[in-house]
């Protein structure tokens, strides 16, 4: 699966900005147009009192955003909080102050700032020499993701995650989980750490590590992996971790004991396995290693990639072996939580589902 449209987010924090220069340095050499998206979520905007309250309904008009306001409270703050986030303020980046408006008309401004700020990342983008197009839209922040990615035809989409911005509460926060259960293509949670250790635009992985765990599943990342490196010029490092196998259980304190013979064939079996996938990097001219280890599969992983540079890790979700559920599987959870790098999760095959 070649990646020619990457979507991003933006809510307007700076490390969300931060991801439209990053992504700018991997969609350069992948020949990729990057489609930036802001929503404006009108259940997070503050309204102002309305004079329904004071006996002067608006008729046929009920909701909440169709009532007349006293004084503006829900202007777009600058360009802060516009996906799912905080509540805006008047006051600040050109926001209507303390003028009577209709609830409407107030989305109606917020709505148009939101589409000049995504203009202006989409034109340092296309200064940056990459492709880029940009929409702003209303409504509820993972659903629109995942619906304009579907409607756009978008190969993958790139997420800042961080704590304190509208789009993520935390790693896993609300918008990125939802979204990263319900895609159809590989989501990409890229972590404040990662935007500063690839310098801005430099978003190009000098490593892409590729857990495998033997599964169908896993393996269906290889290709995709593989086309990102060919054109970054990455080095692919794929990894399997070998568990200690445990056999027999005293009667009295329920003990386990481990027999190394077995855990030395699975490293041999697991070298093997791992050799096809190199053999194929290296056929392409792709510089490739592999690496087999023992132990927990997450903390492995972790441990190994910390002393990589650039990594980029890509890997499946709902292996056989620890991602038993839709990417908060035991691995991928603590992977995409605990690493502090740029993990891609790549759902399996729709046969697959």
């Amino acid at each position: 699966m070649s990646i020619n449209k990457i979507l991003v987010p933006l809510d307007g924090s700076e490390n969300a900005e931060k991801i439209g220069g990053w992504v700018a340095g991997l969609a350069r050499p992948l020949d990729a147009e990057v489609a930036l998206l802001t929503i404006v979520d009108p259940d997070k905007i503050e309204l102002p009192r309305s004079t329904a309250e004071h006996g002067h309904p608006i008729p046929g008009r009920s909701g909440p955003h169709d009532r007349p306001g006293i004084e503006t409270t829900g202007a777009l703050a600058g360009t802060t909080g516009m996906i799912g986030g905080a509540t805006t303020t008047p006051g600040h980046g050109g926001g209507v102050e303390h003028a009577p408006a209709f609830g409407t008309q107030i989305l109606d401004s917020v709505m148009e700032q939101a589409k000049q700020y995504v203009e202006r990342e989409a034109d340092r983008m296309n200064a940056a020499g990459v492709k880029s197009s940009f929409e702003a839209v209303m409504g509820d922040p993972a659903e629109e993701i995942v619906g304009y990615a579907n409607k756009t035809g978008a190969d993958m989409i790139a997420m800042a995650t961080h704590r304190g911005s509208g789009l993520a509460r935390g790693i896993l926060g609300s918008v990125t989980d939802r979204v990263l259960h319900t895609a159809q293509i590989p989501v990409m949670a890229v972590h404040p750490e990662s935007l500063s250790a690839f310098g801005g635009s430099q978003g190009q992985p000098e490593t892409i590590v590729v857990p495998l765990d033997g599964s169908d599943r896993s393996a269906s990342v290889v290709d995709m992996a593989l086309d990102i490196a060919k054109a970054v010029g990455s080095q692919v490092v794929f990894f399997r971790v070998v568990q200690y196998p445990y056999y027999g259980v005293t009667a009295v304190d329920a003990s386990y004991f481990d027999t190394g013979y077995a855990v030395s064939q699975q490293r041999v079996d697991a070298d093997l396995y791992l050799r096809q996938f190199k053999d194929k990097a290296e056929a392409m001219g792709i510089d490739a290693k592999s690496v087999v280890v023992t132990g927990s599969p997450a903390s492995r992983l972790l441990e190994e990639v910390g002393s990589l540079s650039r990594p980029l890790i890509v890997m499946s979700t709902r292996g056989e072996s620890g991602i038993k559920r839709w990417v908060l599987g035991s691995v991928a959870d603590k992977v995409i939580r605990s690493s502090g790098l740029p993990v891609m999760v790549v759902p399996p095959p729709k046969d697959e589902d």
